[in-house]
């Protein structure tokens, strides 16, 4: 599933499996926590269609269309 569509499971952790951005977007992500492998919370859908997520104590907000090229396994 996307992270778009993690909306639906808000407050349950998932974890990033794959990015599929170009490089530089792809990049800033990583620099924000934001890579294969990280646990994810998503907190909630903010104006516009957009993301807030918990990555650790850190919060960050991304708009959907990026959120729709970033795959993601719900935690067990």
């Amino acid at each position: 599933m996307t992270l778009d569509d993690a909306v639906s499971t808000a407050h349950d952790d998932v974890v990033v499996t794959a990015v599929d951005l170009p490089t530089a977007q792809r990049r800033r992500l990583a620099e924000l926590g934001l890579r294969p492998g990280s646990p994810v919370r998503v907190i909630k859908r903010a104006a516009g269609g957009g993301l807030v997520l918990a990555l650790g104590t850190s919060r960050v907000a991304i708009d959907r269309s990026t959120s729709t090229h970033i795959t993601v396994d719900p935690v067990s």
